[in-house]
């Protein structure tokens, strides 16, 4: 991608996403996608994909909740023990009883900012977790808790998102940051994000046909076009 064109791009969208919200009588703070479009439809990965932002598209002090494997009080104890920026833990268990019906699930989901979830019990979760989960687009972060550093494991993960759409059609959507970002964070977000997704998507760059930024609402600005030799103006 062009620097330069992704900066001028980033400049134009928010100049006018931030000029319209002036005039709102709500005061929201969007999210900012980049929609990225595939020329051939990759293969759907095992498990979502997990990518890792500059800055982080979560709140100042996200509540968060951390499933983890038994015995839960193990990691409640790990994690007063580190001071850890967790407001609650559930271990599978407790997950898999207490949380059965859907209602139970949706006020859990609802309560907390951002879901992090032990590594080790990632293929067992989607069955007792539900799909509400992943409409709110609250896929659980993954954590690797039997690692030294399980602060460190915390930080990295309350800057990262996973992605459950790929596989599934020609395009995707990634957050790339906030209205209320400065526009230095979003292009940093937004440089990291497609580098990082092209590692993990082989073949990675050959095989994106373009990438637009956008919010919910507003027209989607080209930044890439692999089929336009030269650049083009914004």
């Amino acid at each position: 991608m062009d620097p330069p064109l992704v900066e001028q791009a980033v400049s134009a969208l928010m100049k006018h996403v931030r000029a319209k919200d002036k005039n709102s009588l709500t005061d929201t703070d969007s999210k900012v996608m980049l929609q990225i479009a595939f020329k051939k439809i990759p293969s759907k990965p095992k498990h979502p994909v997990a990518l890792t932002l500059e800055n982080s598209m979560y709140p100042k002090n996200p509540s968060v909740c951390l499933i983890t494997k038994d015995p839960q009080r193990f990691f409640k104890d790990l994690v007063n023990s580190q001071n850890l920026p967790v407001e609650r833990v559930i271990g599978i268990s407790k997950l898999k009883k207490k949380f059965k019906e859907f209602e139970l699930k949706r006020v859990l989901c609802d309560t907390y900012d951002v879901f992090m979830v032990d590594e080790r019990i990632v293929p067992i979760l989607p069955r007792w977790l539900g799909s509400y989960f992943y409409r709110k687009g609250k896929v659980p972060l993954h954590v690797k808790l039997n690692k030294k550093d399980v602060s460190g494991e915390i930080n990295r993960a309350l800057k990262s998102f996973m992605i459950t759409s790929i596989g599934k059609g020609s395009c995707v959507c990634l957050p790339c940051g906030r209205v209320s970002f400065e526009n230095e964070q979003l292009i940093e977000n937004i440089h990291s994000a497609v580098k990082q997704l092209c590692a993990k998507l082989k073949p990675g760059m050959k095989n994106i046909q373009a990438v637009y930024i956008k919010t919910d609402d507003s027209v989607a600005l080209p930044i890439y076009n692999s089929a336009v030799a030269t650049k083009f103006k914004i």
